[in-house]
């Protein structure tokens, strides 16, 4: 979904320019809705960036403490019925989102500044409805090629460096690189058993090409707790909160359509959730794990239930 022919636009928006607030809220969405990638996700004109927390399971930002390969399948679903304005009201829009993102991951046995070095790239494939409007296709390829993680007995310290590049299809792509800046630490108690998680990540957008809009930095922090219940179950609490952290750059045309509306396109976001994580580990190798998320106090954003089903095989 792509931004319409502007004048178009204000055509339409003059004619509904009597209705409701929340017409009008429903009005701009079916006129400036873009492509949602990622779940939750928007190029900037409602509301994020490119990072979703509460798909990848709780563990997974820190490494082993061994060399090898590990695939990862994140298989995700986002559904939302409501979109919050800046003011707090509740707009019904319908979005759903869906997603298989597979994750390349390499461990290596080399140190850098006295942390083990590895290497991911997680390519992903969207399925998105908006209102009875579907896309899908190949969405935005992210590459992080510095992970540095300080791993001990009792706690892991990670630093992950990575860009997201535009080249997804037309309709999923946010149209924009994303520069993301990630660093986690876990505590470990009963020999490992139990892990408190605490993570931060900054997002450092450019222009989106299709609409001249700068999307605002993105901060995103995430917390939670990991229990192994036996050597092979693991249960898990988690939440996040994610904030933009400066309104987005807008062309004249958009600060000319917030005057039009009334509205406040490019307001600065925020959204926060929790959830729950179930997992099982088959045998050393083999993992499959269930996560859920529920998000509430949304703010110019939508806010919905995240469902995911993960897959880890390690090989090593």
């Amino acid at each position: 979904m792509n931004l319409i022919n502007m004048p178009f636009a204000e055509t339409e928006i003059k004619a509904g320019l009597r209705a409701s607030q929340s017409n009008k809220w429903k009005l701009l969405l079916g006129l400036l809705a873009a492509g949602f990638t990622c779940p939750t996700l928007a190029d900037g004109i409602v509301g994020a960036g490119h990072y979703a927390p509460a798909i990848a399971n709780i563990r997974d930002l820190t490494v082993p403490d061994q060399a090898g390969f590990i695939y990862e399948q994140y298989n995700f679903y986002y559904t939302s019925d409501t979109l919050v304005t800046s003011s707090g009201k509740d707009i019904n829009a319908e979005l759903s989102s869906g997603g298989i993102a597979p994750l390349f991951l390499w461990v290596t046995d080399r140190e850098v500044l006295g942390a083990r070095y590895s290497f991911y790239f997680n390519p992903v494939y969207l399925s998105n409805d908006f209102d009875d409007e579907e896309d899908h296709g190949l969405g935005d390829l992210y590459i992080q090629p510095i992970w540095l993680s300080w791993l001990n007995k009792n706690y892991d310290v990670t630093l992950g460096i990575g860009v997201y590049a535009p080249v997804g299809n037309e309709g999923v792509t946010l149209d924009m690189w994303t520069t993301q800046f990630q660093l986690a630490g876990y505590y470990y108690l009963m020999d490992q058993a139990s892990a408190l998680m605490l993570a931060a990540t900054y997002e450092i957008h450019s222009e989106v090409d299709e609409t001249n809009v700068t999307p605002g930095d993105h901060l995103t922090i995430e917390y939670g707790w990991s229990q192994y219940l036996t050597a092979q179950f693991e249960i898990g609490i988690r939440g996040y909160s994610q904030w933009q952290m400066q309104r987005d750059d807008l062309p004249s045309t958009l600060n000319n359509l917030n005057q039009l509306l009334g509205t406040d396109i490019g307001n600065k976001s925020e959204v926060h959730g929790v959830g729950i994580q179930a997992a099982y580990w088959f045998n050393n190798q083999w993992n499959l794990a269930f996560n859920y998320a529920k998000e509430y106090s949304a703010e110019s954003r939508f806010e919905g239930e995240m469902y995911s089903l993960n897959i880890t095989y390690m090989m090593n």
